[in-house]
């Protein structure tokens, strides 16, 4: 079983195993690996998914984007695609635009908890 902090944003999907949201959400939060997590809006997870996408903020050197952060624990498993550190940048990343060097893919969903108002700032 596979235990941690899912961040949920706008073309971002990060886990950070056994870790906390106030773990996550700092300076190393752009090396966090992809996760490959989608649940249908026809299931309780999806809908719970889905009404909470805008209950936390996320601060970047960007700007402030609407959030959601979760502890998870599921069945899956972690894909690398590091190729001496140059993957991404080959192309063979994971997640939003190949950006990401690893994933965890979800095979099924143990367990999922929102983390209510988190403040994610990643300055």
């Amino acid at each position: 079983m596979i235990e941690g902090t899912w961040i949920d944003l706008f073309e971002g999907s990060s886990f950070f195993e056994n870790q906390t949201a106030a773990d996550a959400c700092g300076p190393h939060f752009h090396r966090a690996p992809w996760l490959a997590y989608y649940p249908s809006e026809a299931t309780a997870e999806g809908v719970m998914v889905s009404a909470n996408r805008q209950s936390g903020v996320f601060i970047s050197e960007y700007g402030r984007y609407p959030v959601a952060a979760y502890h998870v624990k599921f069945v899956g498993r972690r894909k690398v695609s590091e190729f001496l550190g140059l993957g991404t940048l080959l192309g063979f990343g994971y997640g939003h635009l190949g950006a990401f060097g690893s994933e965890f893919q979800v095979e099924r969903m143990m367990s999922i908890r929102p983390i209510p108002y988190v403040h994610c700032d990643v300055r």
